[in-house]
Order: C-alpha cells, then structure tokens, then sequence
C-alpha cells in the first residue's frame, strides 16, 4: 500500500512541477538594417553589434531568439517583399518598421517579442598631434514589441553613441562584455571606432528594456502608428 502511494504523491509533484515551468519568451530580433557615410559597411562592425544584441536577449533577458531565415521569411510574406540588411549609406537607409507592422510580422512568428531598429554609422578622420585620427559614431533607432500586451516596450529615436566618448553604460556593462567574449577597443582604425559605437549604442538604447522587462502601456493603434 506504500509504494503504491509513494508513486502517487511522487507523480503529482513532478505533475505540478512540470505545470510550473514556463516556456522561454520567444524573440525575433528582426528586421534590423546598417549603413555607414564612407562606402562599404563594415561586416565586422555589423557583426559585433548583432552579437551583443543576441547576448542581451539571450544572456541577460533570458529569451530564446528566433532563426534568422525564419523571420526573413515570415517578413517577405507580411511586407510583401524581402528585407535588406546592409545599405551603402545612411541617406538609403529605411525607417524602422511601425509598431502595427511589427505586431504582425510578431504575431506570424509566435514571438513574444519583436525588436527591430538601424544602426547608421557615421566617420570621419580628425588631425590630431602629427596624424589622422579616425571618429565614428553610431546614430540608433530601436523599437520593441510585446507581442501578447499589443504594446510598444521601447521606441527610441536618434540614440547617438560616439565612439570616443566615456558612455556610462559602458563602464556598468564593460564586464559583462568581457564574459560573453565580446571585447572593445576605444582607438586605432576605423573598425574598431566602428565595433565600439555600434554596440555601446544599442546596447544603451535598449538598457531602459532590460533593466526592466516591463512594457509601457502604449497601446498599439490600428493607423499603423508608432
């Protein structure tokens, strides 16, 4: 008579156990889209400042991101026609996509969230002491949605991150950069300036998200706006 029992509060308690653990949020960090003043967008820039997006949702939120081709495909078929990632230029650049768009491409995907935004990079070269001086600075926009709320999380516009300035963001997140094996250098060429202000860029246009995880209560109009 004890086993019997035994076997039965063992299996309500894993039962009740399995009730109690909730699935992963689920994020299509998507579509996003890159451009730089001086021909050529640098890959390495645009792969450093994915990569610490991918970490702050992955590592930090603790959200399970969804397959790029994937979300290339499920916005091919709500947009009508294929997102473009990389741009020649910031003045080629499009907008980021409105909130109502978002909300749908989100609700096709299944996601929990959607975060979409651009990075435009601006350099220029600096005569300083007895040579030239290479300054970047990353102009970026981000938009999240919570796809379930129907809400706008975060719209930030024009964020401006120069690459040779102190960001105080930086100086909290320098460590955690390091433990994600992304690490950033404050001088020489103009990759790194590249690197450096993309991702300190979006990573302290998006700090007011994940400092919280706590949507705002701007609901998502049917106009499109956003």
């Amino acid at each position: 008579m004890l086993i019997p029992l035994l076997v039965a509060v063992l299996g309500a308690s894993a039962m009740q156990e399995a009730q109690t653990i909730r699935p992963l949020p689920r994020v299509a960090v998507f579509p996003w889209s890159f451009s730089e003043n001086e021909r050529g967008t640098s890959e390495k820039g645009v792969a450093t400042t994915q990569a610490v997006l991918r970490k702050l949702f992955e590592e930090r939120a603790g959200m399970v991101i969804l397959p790029d081709a994937e979300c290339r495909d499920a916005w091919s078929s709500v947009a009508g026609q294929p997102w473009v990632t990389l741009y020649e230029e910031p003045s080629g650049q499009p907008p980021v996509p409105t909130a109502s768009q978002l909300l749908k491409f989100g609700q096709t995907m299944k996601a929990d969230y959607v975060c979409a935004g651009s990075v435009a990079w601006h350099v220029k070269s600096v005569w300083v002491g007895l040579g030239p001086k290479t300054k970047a600075y990353a102009n970026v926009n981000v938009r999240i949605v919570d796809v379930k709320k129907e809400e706008l999380a975060l719209d930030v516009k024009d964020f401006r991150s120069d690459s040779g300035k102190a960001e105080k963001w930086y100086e909290t997140a320098g460590a955690l950069f390091l433990t994600w094996g992304i690490t950033l250098f404050s001088g020489g060429p103009k990759t790194p300036q590249l690197e450096r202000s993309g991702a300190v860029g979006v990573g302290a246009a998006t700090e007011p998200f994940f400092a919280t995880i706590a949507p705002g209560s701007r609901k998502i109009g049917k106009d499109g706006g956003g």
